[in-house]
C-alpha cells in the first residue's frame, strides 16, 4: 500500500497570515496619514483665503493712500469746499439750484398719466436682400 504524497498546503493557508499583516500594516500607515493630509489641505485653504484677504487688504490700502495724496491738494480741497458748503471766493456770485418742488412733480406725473400713448406701428420683415444691401451698406440707395 502505497501512501498518497502529501498535499500541498493550498496558498492561501501557506501565505494568508503574511498578507493579513501586510495589509494590516498598510491600512494602519493609511490611517496614521489622513490625519495629517487632512490638516494639510485645510492649511493650504486658509492660506488660500488669507491671500485673499490680504490682496483686498492692500487695495485697500492703495485706495487710501491716493486719497491722502489727494486730501494734501489745495485744488481737490478748494473744488471739495466749493462743491459741499459752497465757498465763494468775493466777487464770485453763487447759484443754488433747487431740486424741483414735491407739486411739480407730481403734476408732472399726472399730465403723464393721461397722454394718450401712441400706437405701435409694426413694420414688415424685411427681405433677405434688403437685409443684405442694408449690412452692406447699400440699404439707403
Amino acid at each position: 500500500m502505497t501512501t498518497p504524497p502529501p498535499e500541498r498546503a493550498p496558498w492561501l493557508t501557506r501565505y494568508g497570515p503574511a498578507l493579513i499583516g501586510a495589509c494590516l500594516v498598510a491600512g494602519l500607515l493609511l490611517a496614521i496619514g489622513i490625519q495629517p493630509t487632512r490638516q494639510l489641505l485645510a492649511q493650504r485653504e486658509r492660506i488660500a483665503g488669507m491671500n485673499a484677504e490680504l490682496g483686498r487688504t492692500q487695495k485697500i490700502n492703495k485706495d487710501l493712500d491716493r486719497r491722502i495724496e489727494r486730501l494734501r491738494d489745495a485744488d481737490y480741497i478748494e473744488q471739495r469746499a466749493r462743491e459741499q458748503i459752497g465757498l465763494v471766493y468775493p466777487g464770485e456770485t453763487a447759484f443754488v439750484v433747487m431740486p424741483p418742488s414735491e407739486d411739480s412733480q407730481a403734476r408732472k406725473r399726472r399730465a403723464r398719466r393721461h397722454e394718450i400713448a401712441p400706437i405701435p406701428v409694426e413694420l414688415p420683415e424685411p427681405s433677405f436682400v434688403e437685409g443684405l444691401l442694408d449690412f452692406l451698406g447699400l440699404g439707403a440707395l
